[in-house]
């Protein structure tokens, strides 16, 4: 069979995402030599995509490596905060905002509270916040790859719709609507997909992992060698949706015994009247009612997050506005799975989210990340 010829265009294209992802992906600065010896390259192209990449000043030195004699050589890295992306997180009490480099490392934050409203009015709010957002942190606009919109809803994007987002109380909404009062580029996509993403890049387990958010909402996404496994119809990993008990609690859905009706955050802070930190500050101090809510939440979730792994098979990490509050309950936790596992020497496969609250922001803010890192 005969090889597919590449072109020389491809062929450059190729040799410099080559150049620049090894540079990426290094634990330090490299030199022009080493980079090179490891892509098995010719030097004489090294040099020329090093020199092209520090002239769009993507890439920078990072002074002299130590010679053991004659001349030495320069290292270089990556100039990580060359560009950035933001990411909006819209949930049904507040705005969230956040913008990473190209490491995906965190530049600035902020939280808003503001609740949700399918209204003009609403939406140039965060419109606005944004561009104050930009303003008080000093983000140039010309280093902005783009503005990625995140919600607890289904995204149609064939359709261009938010096909549902039952705790936002939304059925098909033109995601035009989001997108039009943002002038940059923009993306729009679920949260827990979002936060599944984000999770997966700090993420060093097997190549399958499912993400389980737990917010007002609970929802999640299915990571496979890198990429959200998104279903026939985008619908794939709606953990939240899941009956577990039948005939049980009334979703926001309209439905009962979903998984989210048991497990939302709102059990433990809206429903009792409190918040998330006053209610692990009274189970701490053992209030006996407290303890019993917190017993009720945690058999409820032992039996979803079972389930999930009983039909995936796969590492399983928890993110959302719960996760910091979570670390001392793990062992209680692992153990109910452990006795309910139809595999009674199953290893430990739950594991905690690295980026807690924020996963949901970063994850959106990553898709222009990741569609730079593809493209340079």
């Amino acid at each position: 069979m005969e090889r597919k010829r590449i072109s020389t265009t491809e062929l450059r294209k190729q040799n410099r995402n080559q150049v620049f992802r090894i540079i990426y992906d290094a634990e330090g600065p490299l030199t022009k030599q080493e980079i090179a010896k490891r892509l098995h390259m010719s030097l004489p192209t090294v040099t020329q995509n090093l020199k092209e990449l520090f002239d769009e000043n993507i890439l920078t030195d990072a002074g002299a490596d130590e010679s053991t004699g004659g001349r030495k050589a320069r290292l270089i890295t990556l100039n990580k905060n060359v560009y950035f992306s933001v990411g909006i997180e819209l949930s049904p009490k507040h705005i969230r905002f956040i913008a990473i480099n190209l490491k995906a490392e965190e530049l600035a934050y902020e939280k808003l509270e503001y609740p949700f409203s399918n209204t003009p009015e609403y939406r140039m709010v965060y419109a606005k916040k944004l561009e104050e957002f930009l303003d008080r942190f000093g983000f140039s606009r010309e280093r902005l790859l783009g503005v990625g919109i995140t919600m607890p809803g289904i995204i149609n994007e064939q359709e261009g719709i938010v096909e549902i987002a039952p705790v936002l109380q939304l059925h098909h909404m033109k995601l035009s609507l989001l997108t039009e009062v943002i002038p940059y580029p923009v993306y729009v996509q679920n949260d827990a997909s979002a936060g599944g993403v984000a999770e997966w890049w700090n993420y060093d387990g097997p190549s399958a992992m499912a993400y389980v958010f737990l917010g007002k909402g609970v929802g999640g996404a299915l990571m496979i060698d890198g990429k959200p496994f998104e279903g026939l119809n985008r619908r794939s990993a709606e953990f939240g949706h899941m009956c577990i008990h039948p005939g049980g609690k009334l979703c926001n859905c309209g439905r009962q015994g979903c998984f989210e009706s048991y497990c939302s955050s709102s059990v433990l802070s809206d429903d009792l009247g409190m918040d998330i930190k006053d209610f692990f500050q009274r189970l701490e101090e053992k209030d006996p009612y407290i303890m019993g809510v917190w017993n009720q939440y945690v058999s409820h979730l032992v039996t979803a997050i079972h389930n999930i792994h009983m039909v995936l098979d796969c590492e399983i990490v928890i993110g959302g506005i719960l996760t910091p509050y979570l670390e001392d309950h793990m062992p209680m936790i692992r153990k109910k799975l452990q006795e309910k596992s139809f595999f009674p020497d199953e290893e430990r496969y739950i594991h905690l989210g690295r980026c807690q609250g924020k996963a949901n922001c970063i994850g959106v803010a990553l898709h222009f990340i990741a569609e730079f890192l593809e493209q340079i």
